[in-house]
């Protein structure tokens, strides 16, 4: 690997890491350029994890140490998570990826109109609206989405933590990249039983993501729930529209 390929992909885990861990979407950036880079889609979706993992242990570590994380809050979510990322790991290849990317790129761009035209939704209240059972099944769903593609899969955590439990954004955060720090650990070990990991790829993302990652805690935790509200609009809308504009291409 090229000097400039490493510095490119150094680069672009900085900015994908900050993205995961502030809002999501990062996977968008890093995935199309590994594959530009010469990579298969599935090795570049297998690698990716390696990066993601990292971040999330370093961001989870930030959230603990600033006392916004409590872990056993966490292991409720993590369980059905998991589950549904082994799942979606295995089903991967089962699954029509353009429906799953239009119907998925909907739901992102309502997401975003709801951030902008409801903020109060997001702020959170404090009140479970959901049983602890449909709670369950939906952290198992989007824990499918997780282990099959990953890519925006923090928007779909970001929303159930918000909208069913009750935690605000900075919170909901600080749960989320501990649920996918979790079951990313099990894809990972899953893909690389495939021989589907590059290994050397991998760690030279982790160590961009890394500290996007540190830097994304930090942001979050620095400028609270309105910040995260309006950069989380920005990158949903962003994520929306280049899924779209990669479905019509696979078309």
């Amino acid at each position: 690997m090229s000097f400039f390929n490493v510095a490119l992909i150094l680069i672009v885990g900085i900015v994908a890491g900050f993205l995961n861990v502030a809002a999501g979407g990062g996977s968008m950036l890093m995935l199309p350029l590994l594959v530009f880079l010469g990579m298969d889609m599935s090795v570049a979706n297998a690698t990716n994890r390696v990066g993601i993992f990292m971040q999330n242990l370093v961001a989870s570590g930030k959230f603990h140490k600033e006392g916004v994380l409590r872990p056993k809050e966490a292991l409720f979510f993590i369980i059905p998570a998991a589950l549904g990322a082994v799942a979606g790991t295995f089903l991967a290849i089962e699954l029509n990826e353009i429906f799953l990317r239009i119907v998925i790129s909907i739901l992102i761009c309502i997401m975003a109109v709801l951030l902008v035209i409801k903020p109060k939704m997001w702020e959170g209240t404090g009140v479970r609206r959901g049983s602890p059972w449909l709670l369950r099944i939906i952290f198992f769903f989007i824990g499918v989405y997780g282990g099959f593609v990953q890519a925006g899969v923090g928007f779909f955590f970001i929303w159930a933590f918000v909208g069913l439990t009750g935690y605000d954004l900075l919170h909901s955060n600080a749960i989320k990249v501990t649920v996918i720090l979790c079951y990313t650990a099990i894809s990972l070990l899953l893909f690389a039983s495939r021989g589907l990991v590059h290994l050397q790829t991998g760690l030279i993302i982790a160590c961009g993501t890394m500290i996007g990652g540190f830097l994304g805690a930090r942001f979050s935790i620095a400028k609270g729930n309105n910040w995260l509200r309006w950069v989380l609009a920005t990158v949903i809308f962003a994520s929306a529209a280049k899924m779209i504009f990669d479905v019509v291409h696979m078309l």
